[in-house]
């Protein structure tokens, strides 16, 4: 009988995660960072590398939400199979040493599939995304899970997806997100894969012991690293949209979150 594992490679339905923020600090923070696409020779790899290694030195969270790497194939749309700069092995590797020292310190919340690994599935049968999952030693969220992140007194209900909207704007691939959410009652919900840097917050009712009570629900669509010039966006006359990765402030002393870029 083969062992079961929950931790690395076995798909987790809640990702339950206590976060501690800095001394000083009345919140712990998340950077939700994904559709990084390395090996696109669009990928922004300066804005990348700051990134994670301004999170390293600040010692703040990270949630990866998929498409981290190219991992283009012959049968992938356009001739990306010809254009990207590595070949995949090279893309895992790179990406995993990049990664490493911030799964090292306990950093790294989670991992989440995108299509550019699901293309490597669809060929092969081997999941990337468990790989990367395995080899960093974190937690494998397949395409999307629910998670509970503890923040001193306070608890967050989180519903993550990588996504597979294809809206142009900013407008659309929001609506897109609202219609999701409202399978889920959360406080927030993450979405990945459009390349738009979009934040709400949809306003709900409830009754808790008979009292009426307002609830925010906040709505984050995730970013990307994709450069605009020579592009697919470019090619197919697609807007450009502002690259990077949201920073999220789960607040320990009060519920709410903050959302910043």
């Amino acid at each position: 009988m083969i062992p079961s594992d929950k931790i690395r490679g076995g798909k987790i339905r809640l990702n339950r995660q206590t976060l501690v923020p800095h001394r000083g600090l009345d919140y712990a923070e998340v950077v939700f960072l994904g559709d990084l696409h390395f090996g696109s020779p669009q990928f922004d790899k300066i804005r990348f590398l700051d990134m994670i290694d301004f999170c390293f030195r600040n010692k703040l969270y990270v949630f990866l939400m998929g498409d981290l790497i190219e991992m283009a194939t012959r049968h992938s749309v356009g001739a990306a199979v010809y254009e990207q700069e590595f070949n995949g092995q090279t893309q895992y590797e790179q990406m995993v040493e990049w990664l490493k020292p911030l799964a090292d310190a306990k950093l790294i919340l989670g991992t989440l599939n995108g299509n550019h690994e699901e293309r490597v599935y669809k060929e092969t049968g081997i999941n990337i995304g468990k790989a990367f999952a395995r080899e960093l030693n974190v937690p494998y969220l397949g395409d999307a899970c629910w998670n509970l992140f503890r923040v001193g007194q306070q608890s967050y209900s989180i519903y993550s997806l990588h996504g597979r909207s294809g809206s142009r704007f900013d407008g659309t691939a929001l609506l897109a997100l609202e219609r999701i959410s409202t399978s889920f009652f959360a406080d927030l919900v993450v979405c990945g894969h459009s390349h738009k840097c979009v934040n709400s917050v949809v306003m709900m009712q409830k009754v808790v012991s008979g009292r009426v009570l307002e609830h925010k629900k906040h709505l984050l669509i995730t970013g990307s690293y994709l450069k605009y010039d020579g592009g697919y966006a470019q090619t197919v006359g697609l807007p450009m949209s502002k690259l990077g990765s949201p920073r999220c402030r789960f607040y320990a002393n009060k519920k709410d979150i903050a959302v910043t870029w």
